[in-house]
């Protein structure tokens, strides 16, 4: 950022040396450390490279060097400070400081690979630095996450940014967004020393998105907030509203007299079209800094960012619970080690779901600060995930918000192809799109199989899809988001594929999955294996139990058309062969009847009886073969129809077209109605 104030929550000393101003004269080394000591870093730098362009000594040649780039690099001019600090290694080789914060800025403007070979080249100085590999490794990292792919489209809001810093967006209402700015035409116009820029101001600007098209959004020109009220001769900024948009807090730095040492967050009201005259909220005291302010959607949970005691170091985010019955925030609460760091965690943001979103550099990333987000509450929070690029990038990220749906947002970035210093940046999701794919295949030959069947049944249809494999053997669907899906395939010529199962839960990003499908061919030599369907002794009817098999294999023959089979039928050995051949035979045509009932062709049937020349124990009644008496269940073994596929080469009669209705007078046909049906006329 190049508002360093930001991190530091925009505080300075309250009393400012101008350039021009009284005091040590300007170019000299004593104005350059007063200015600095003041963290006046653009009144600094310049004195520092006067001193630098005419001394003739050369410690204080080398310490304005290295200090130029010390003010460029707090001013967040990455570009800037990595010229100097490379002026301050080439002077001053022994100088790790110099060559770490090289490394630093050009991490800072996504040049990893040079920025690992300076890591590097820090640790033949200090090898000890742990901190050093981590930094190799966010490298590392955004170099693999830069070949990833992602949902994220991200784009610079021209209409709202300027030449200066812009960042700390806050959704309100439907159609405003309200942010801070320390472009020129603020409350004061003063400049501010840190940055050279002018003090910050809450800022707010009316949308209109285009209904055909939610991406094409048209903004107005910013205003000013009500600079009587929310807006004070100093820094303001950071806005966050309740969910009824009737109370906003924010943080104000100085006070509204310019007295206070530190920053804090303030509370205003909506009354009317005006917002009333703001107060500090109480545990924000004045012995450390506190602001960026988030609430939860019932109001009743602030998370913040403070340096106040009791953190892990820098700034830490902590949250406050409010009382209903004393109307007062209770005593701030650290989040605790999952979520800060020894860097600065800043700019949280409560997503209405209970996600958080903060900014960081104490963790490993791509850049100085990068967005992370991690869900839990209170102290209890899961490890911090990096939004990764394009949201992230070399330099520093901070301040999102998201919509309801988390499709979209904005957050602030100085990174390459901003049109000011920090700038705002929208971020949208492309749509996940799902797709299935693959080939049917004979599992022996590993030939295509064209015109293959495949039914897919998902978690998220009620019904289910019936899809054709083309000439390549090749099918294609979509899916939707969150779904289980079952599939396999079918064709006339083959048993089915097994079951397979793809899902799209889980997958953040677009995916095209791939599943293929191997179906086994028909073994005309085996017997259909069809079990169940038996008769009463001496009766031929078709029982209900045999039904419900028979019906099965009705389904089947309907689902493979070219199949041709026997049904060969059965009987015990009791009574003499004669009359069990025709029992049998009688059987074998019963089951025919009822398939051809249900409407096979009967050319596609063969009724067979086999009398009791195919028993399936050793109950037989005459001859040597009779071996024991056999019970009646015994016996009802074998009264049976068993089922064989005869092959697959049925050819379906073509059907007859219906001969058209003809004029009994003229005896020419009769033309059919639009719409309707021939029919004969009246006689």
């Amino acid at each position: 950022m190049k508002n360093s104030k930001l991190i530091s929550f925009l505080l300075a000393s309250v009393t400012i040396i101008y350039l021009y101003s009284c005091g040590a004269q300007k170019g000299s080394m004593q104005a350059a450390r007063e200015a600095l000591e003041k963290k006046e870093y653009a009144v600094a730098g310049e004195n520092y490279k006067a001193v630098y362009s005419k001394t003739k000594n050369k410690d204080e040649k080398n310490e304005a060097c290295f200090q130029t780039a010390e003010c460029y690099f707090m001013a967040n001019d990455m570009k800037n400070a990595e010229g100097w600090y490379k002026k301050t290694v080439k002077a001053d080789p022994k100088n790790a400081e110099a060559q770490y914060k090289l490394a630093e800025t050009i991490k800072n403007q996504g040049r990893y690979t040079e920025a690992i070979i300076e890591y590097n080249n820090y640790k033949k100085l200090i090898a000890s630095n742990p901190k050093i590999d981590e930094r190799i490794k966010g490298c590392e990292l955004a170099l693999k996450w830069k070949n990833e792919k992602t949902r994220y489209n991200v784009e610079n809001l021209k209409a709202i940014n300027s030449k200066w810093s812009d960042f700390s967006p806050m959704y309100y209402k439907k159609d405003q967004i309200y942010f801070t700015s320390d472009r020129e035409k603020g409350v004061t116009g003063r400049p501010y020393g840190w940055t050279g820029n002018f003090y910050t101001d809450v800022y707010k600007v009316s949308f209109k998105v285009d209904k055909k098209n939610p991406n094409a959004i048209k903004y107005d020109v910013p205003v000013l907030v009500d600079k009587d009220k929310v807006n004070s001769p100093y820094n303001d900024g950071s806005v966050a509203f309740d969910s009824k948009g009737g109370v906003m807090y924010f943080t104000q730095c100085n006070g509204k007299d310019g007295k206070s040492n530190h920053c804090r967050i303030w509370m205003a009201t909506l009354s009317g079209q005006d917002w009333t005259e703001p107060t500090p909220l109480e545990f924000s005291s004045d012995s450390f800094n506190t602001g960026h302010p988030s609430l939860t959607k019932d109001n009743q949970v602030m998370y913040f960012s403070s340096d106040m005691p009791g953190g892990y170091g820098g700034k830490d985010i902590w949250f406050v619970t409010y009382s209903k019955r004393s109307k007062t925030w209770g005593d701030p609460v650290n989040l605790g080690p999952t979520i800060n760091t020894d860097g600065d965690e800043v700019y949280p943001f409560i997503h209405e779901d209970g996600t958080l979103y903060f900014s960081s550099n104490g963790f490993v990333g791509l850049g100085g600060m990068d967005i992370y987000y991690s869900t839990g509450s209170a102290t209890d929070w899961s490890t911090p995930i990096n939004m990764k690029s394009p949201i992230n990038s070399g330099g520093d990220d901070f301040s999102v918000i998201l919509s309801k749906d988390k499709e979209s947002g904005l957050f602030a970035s100085n990174r390459e192809g901003s049109k000011g210093q920090d700038d705002i940046w929208r971020f949208y999701m492309n749509p996940l799109v799902f797709t299935l794919s693959g080939v049917a295949r004979d599992i022996k030959t590993k030939q295509i199989l064209p015109n293959t069947f495949i039914t897919l049944t998902t978690s998220t249809d009620t019904g289910k899809l019936v899809v054709k494999t083309d000439a390549a053997g090749a099918y294609k669907v979509s899916l939707k988001a969150k779904t289980d899906v079952e599939l396999f395939g079918a064709h006339e010529d083959y048993y089915d594929s097994k079951i397979a199962f793809q899902t799209t839960k889980g997958l953040e990003v677009s995916t095209d999955l791939y599943q293929d499908l191997d179906l086994n061919p028909f073994n005309y030599e085996d017997v259909f294996r069809v079990e169940g369907i038996y008769y009463d002794l001496d009766k031929a009817n078709i029982r209900a139990d045999a039904a419900k098999v028979l019906d099965s294999l009705l389904l089947t023959l309907k689902k493979y058309p070219k199949i041709r089979i026997e049904l060969g039928s059965h009987t015990d050995c009791r009574a003499d062969s004669a009359y069990n051949e025709n029992l049998s035979q009688r059987r074998a045509d019963s089951a025919v009847a009822y398939i051809v009932r249900g409407g096979i062709d009967s050319a596609r049937l063969v009724a067979r009886g086999y009398g009791e020349s195919r028993l399936v124990n050793d109950c037989a009644c005459e001859g040597s073969y009779v071996k024991r008496q056999c019970t009646e269940e015994e016996h009802q073994m074998n009264r049976r129809t068993t089922v064989r596929l005869l092959g697959n080469d049925y050819k379906p009669k073509p059907k007859e077209e219906p001969k058209p209705a003809v004029d009994p007078k003229t005896g020419k046909p009769i033309a059919p109605k639009p719409g309707g049906t021939t029919t004969p006329p009246k006689r």
